[in-house]
C-alpha cells in the first residue's frame, strides 16, 4: 500500500481534478483534518494560506486533550466505561435494567439503554455520561442485586464522582452543540467557525462550578481552546467568510484582523473589476454592446452607459461599505440566498462572497461519504467495478422524495 505522504496525496488531488475536468485555479481552498500530511498536501496543491482545518476535528482534539490531562476525570470515565461494558456484555444485567424501567411504566419504545464511548467517535464520551447519569439509580440497583451471584462486577460510582460527571457534562455540551452546528452539509458552515469559537469560549467562561476538579477543568479547557483555536481565528479564509456572511460581518472578528480583511476584500474587488475591464476591452463586440433589432445607435449607446454605471463603475469599497451598513441577518437565514438575491446591488461582492461561503467548514461530509461506501459496498463484492461503486453511492445519497 502506498504511503500517504503529502506528495502522494497531492498527486491524488491532481488526478481527481483531471478525471472530473476541474481547473485548479477554481479551487479557493481545501478543507481537511488536522493531520500534518494533509496540511502539507494542501500547500503543495494550492499554495500556502489556502488550507482550512476541519473545525469538528479541532473541537474533538480540545476535548480529548483535556480528558487525558485531568486524572480525576479520566479515572471516573474509566469506571463508567467498565460499567457500560459489563451491561453490554451481560444480557441478564441488561434485561434487569429494562425491567426496572418497565416497572415504572416506561413503554417499550421509550426504554433507554447505556451508550458506550468510542475513542474515534466524536461526542461519544458525552453521550455515554448522559446515558449513564439518566440511569444511574437503576444501574446501582442492578449491580447490588447481582453482587451475590456474579464475581468481578465493576464498582458503582460514589456520589462525589456522579457530581463530577454532571460537571463534566456541563463542560462538554457546548462542544457537542458546536460540533453538530459545523457538521452540516446542506448549509453554509465555513463562516460559522470564528463566531462559534467566540460563543463557545464565552459559554465555558460563564459556567459556574464549585468543585476543585471543575475549576481546574474550566481553566484547562480555556487554555487548550485558546491554543487550538488561535490558528483558526487568524485564518484569512475563515475571517473573510465571516466578514461576508450577512449574519456575522465584523461582529466576532478582532479589530486588527477585521481591518486586514477589509483591505484584502477591497483589493480583491479592485482586481476583479480590473480583470473584467481587460476582458471587455479585449472583446469590443461583447453582449453589452449588441444592438437589438429595433434599437438605434443612440439608444444602444445610452443603454451601454447605464449598464456600465450600475455594474462596472462602482467604487472599490462602496459595495463593501453598503453591505456592512445593512442590518444583521437572522441566524436561520441562508447567506447564499442573500447574495444570490443581491447580485444586482452587489455585482462584484456577491460573486466574491459566494466563492468564499461555499467552502466547507469541516470534513464531516467526506467522512459520511466514506461511511456510505462501507454500507453499500460489502467486502464480499470483490469484483464490483469503480463505476458500480459510484452508482451505488450516488443512489444512496438521493433523498427520499426522489424515490417516490
Amino acid at each position: 500500500m502506498q504511503s500517504h505522504t503529502s506528495e502522494y496525496i497531492c498527486s491524488l488531488l491532481e488526478g481527481a481534478c483531471d478525471a472530473f475536468k476541474i481547473e485548479r485555479c477554481k479551487w479557493r481552498s481545501l478543507t481537511t483534518d488536522n493531520a500534518n500530511n494533509m496540511k502539507a498536501a494542501s500547500n503543495l496543491f494550492l499554495g500556502k494560506g489556502r488550507h482550512v482545518s476541519c473545525f469538528a476535528h479541532t473541537i474533538h482534539l480540545v476535548v480529548d486533550n483535556v480528558v487525558k490531562e485531568i486524572s480525576s476525570f479520566s479515572n471516573v470515565l474509566d469506571k463508567v466505561k467498565k460499567i457500560v461494558t459489563h451491561f453490554k456484555h451481560s444480557p441478564a444485567a441488561m434485561d434487569m435494567l429494562r425491567k426496572l424501567q418497565k416497572d415504572e411504566g416506561v413503554s417499550e419504545g421509550r426504554i433507554r439503554t447505556l451508550v458506550q464511548s468510542v475513542d474515534t467517535r466524536w461526542n461519544s464520551c458525552l453521550d455515554m455520561l448522559i446515558s449513564f447519569l439518566s440511569l444511574s439509580n437503576k444501574v446501582a440497583i442492578v449491580l447490588i442485586n447481582r453482587a451475590s451471584s456474579v464475581k468481578g462486577l465493576p464498582d458503582m460510582l460514589t456520589s462525589n464522582e456522579i457530581y463530577l460527571c454532571q460537571d463534566f457534562c456541563d463542560f462538554l455540551k457546548p462542544f457537542k452543540e458546536a460540533t453538530e452546528k459545523i457538521s452540516g452539509d446542506n448549509y453554509v458552515t465555513v463562516s460559522m467557525i470564528i463566531p462559534l469559537i467566540a460563543l463557545l469560549v464565552e459559554k465555558i467562561r460563564n459556567l459556574n462550578v464549585a468543585s476543585n476538579e471543575g475549576i481546574l477543568t474550566k481553566e484547562l479547557l480555556l487554555k487548550v481552546s485558546e491554543d487550538r483555536f488561535k490558528s483558526l481565528q487568524c485564518n484569512k479564509i475563515l475571517a473573510k467568510s465571516s466578514m461576508l456572511d450577512p449574519r456575522f460581518k465584523k461582529l466576532y472578528l478582532p479589530p486588527l484582523i477585521a481591518s486586514e480583511v477589509v483591505r484584502d476584500i477591497v483589493s480583491e474587488i479592485s482586481q476583479k473589476i480590473s480583470e473584467d475591464s481587460l476582458t471587455e476591452s479585449a472583446n469590443p463586440f461583447n453582449d453589452e454592446h449588441t444592438l437589438c433589432e429595433s434599437e438605434g445607435f443612440q439608444e444602444a449607446h445610452q443603454r451601454s452607459i447605464a449598464l456600465r454605471q450600475t455594474t462596472r463603475e462602482v467604487p472599490q469599497n462602496q459595495e463593501l461599505s453598503l453591505f456592512l451598513s445593512l442590518p444583521f441577518a437572522s441566524w436561520e437565514s441562508d447567506p447564499i440566498t442573500f447574495w444570490t438575491s443581491q447580485k444586482e446591488t452587489f455585482p462584484v461582492l456577491a460573486e466574491l462572497a459566494i466563492g468564499y461561503l461555499i467552502t466547507p467548514g469541516s470534513s464531516v461530509a467526506s467522512e459520511r461519504l466514506a461511511s456510505a461506501i462501507k454500507c453499500v459496498v460489502a467486502d464480499t463484492r470483490s469484483r464490483m467495478t469503480d463505476t458500480h461503486v459510484t452508482q451505488r453511492v450516488f443512489l444512496k445519497s438521493l433523498k427520499k422524495e426522489f424515490w417516490t
